[in-house]
């Protein structure tokens, strides 16, 4: 049924560890003007908070949208075969990829090498894990989008979720989520889902954006004029806003043992203008600083943040 009136399902209690001491930390904003679709257009232009935990830091949305199929419409669109095309094509995620992959290698025997790519997109984390020779295969919600990664890569991807994967009876020694897991609601439930497709001993990636950090980024940007508002937000395209403290929480009530964090390899534009090598030097520097520096992923210089654990043996 059509939405018509914008109604949101309150969340009184933090997502991570359950408590009910939530703070507004940022006002957020509905910017439905290009949307068509009738369920998510009616939110356009209305505001809500973000709300942090006082027990482990975790920020979350004060409620979410009323319809279950929300997520599903926000997500529905396909874009054009150029437009995917373009994006396979650009190397602003490259080393975040290998940077995972490498870590993964060295976490696992060299005989343990298949992979499971969550939220794959277009595909280009593919492409590296057949150069690094993975056995790999992906998930990916978009069934178009599923289809070209497929066609672009030769690898097997899935137009299902992970708890119907996971009824196949499917296993791999290792999967990716590389900026996925702030996007679904209820991230320990989807953790949770995710280790049944890992064979006993096998390892998790999730890389995500530092909430807080991000945060604090975009109002500085705000401050200085470089940004119209402090958003993080917007559309409830980021639903979950990790910490360090709320990211290692989650895994370990997903049922994951040897968690480990540390600071995710930033995106880095591949452009040469004057702008993009300034922003180029930026994420970098900030990105090696952080990394050493003792105790940098509790800094503000961890802007992400990148997560390893293990299912149990």
């Amino acid at each position: 049924m059509p939405c018509t009136a914008p109604a949101f399902v309150s969340l009184s209690q933090c997502a991570i560890c359950g408590n009910e001491h939530l703070t507004p930390v940022n006002q957020e904003h509905f910017d439905m003007q290009y949307q068509t679709n009738e369920v998510i257009v009616a939110y356009d232009r209305q505001t809500f908070w973000l709300n942090q935990c006082s027990q482990c830091g975790f920020i979350q949305p004060e409620g979410l949208p009323e319809p279950s199929n929300f997520f599903d419409c926000l997500y529905s669109k396909s874009p054009t075969d150029e437009a995917m095309a373009a994006h396979y094509a650009w190397p602003y995620k490259d080393w975040i990829f290998q940077s995972i992959l490498s870590d993964l290698g060295n976490r696992l025997p060299h005989e343990r090498r298949t992979l499971l790519d969550v939220g794959t997109n277009v595909g280009r984390m593919l492409f590296f894990a057949k150069q690094a020779r993975w056995a790999v295969e992906a998930i990916e919600l978009n069934a178009d989008v599923a289809r070209f990664a497929a066609e672009q890569t030769g690898v097997t991807v899935h137009a299902m979720n992970a708890y119907q994967l996971a009824q196949t009876n499917r296993r791999y020694d290792a999967i990716t989520l590389t900026d996925v897991l702030e996007h679904i609601p209820d991230p320990v439930t989807i953790l949770s889902e995710l280790k049944e497709l890992l064979s006993p001993g096998g390892w998790i990636a999730v890389k995500v954006p530092c909430g807080i950090n991000q945060l604090r980024k975009e109002q500085l940007r705000h401050a200085i004029g470089q940004a119209p508002d402090a958003a993080i937000a917007t559309n409830l395209v980021h639903v979950n806003h990790f910490n360090p403290k709320s990211l290692k929480m989650a895994l370990t009530r997903a049922g994951f043992e040897a968690v480990s964090l540390q600071i995710g390899v930033p995106e880095i534009p591949p452009m040469w203008s004057s702008g993009a090598i300034l922003s180029r030097l930026f994420r970098t520097s900030v990105y090696v600083a952080g990394r050493l520096l003792p105790g940098g992923v509790h800094t503000p210089l961890a802007l992400n943040l990148q997560a390893y654990a293990r299912r149990a043996d």
